[in-house]
């Protein structure tokens, strides 16, 4: 006889444990994936999401507006961009340009730059609820 382990819905954190904003965020969305039963994928500084995941985000940060998901995603030192394939540039240039704490529901299709970290709520209230 075989079972299954129930599956748990999954947040993605791309994080810089050098920043205190992003430390704390880090710290309530793992005390939150207890209450609201999520795994929690920790992205670390150095690493920088794929072509497709930028995509996504841009889009999931916009809610649907290229050009608000373009300047949500980047930090203000970063150089400008308009399009999708701008902001990837500049992230594959430099992964530092990526705005941080940001917090991703793939499932949900949401995403939010958790500055303040008290945003996370904004995110973890409804991960693994339908739809």
């Amino acid at each position: 006889m075989s079972f299954r382990l129930p599956k748990f819905p999954m947040l993605t954190v791309f994080h810089n444990p050098a920043s205190d904003v992003s430390t704390q965020a880090l710290k309530l969305i793992r005390q939150a994936s207890i209450n609201y039963q999520f795994d929690v994928d920790v992205v670390d500084k150095a690493a920088s999401p794929t072509h497709t995941q930028v995509s996504n985000i841009v889009q999931y940060l916009g809610n649907g507006s290229t050009e608000k998901g373009c300047k949500a995603i980047l930090i203000p030192e970063a150089p400008k961009a308009s399009t999708v394939a701008e902001v990837q540039k500049i992230l594959d240039a430099n992964p530092g340009y990526l705005m941080k704490p940001l917090v991703v529901d793939w499932n949900k299709g949401k995403a939010i730059i958790a500055v303040p970290p008290a945003r996370i709520s904004e995110i973890v209230k409804d991960v693994g609820e339908s739809e």
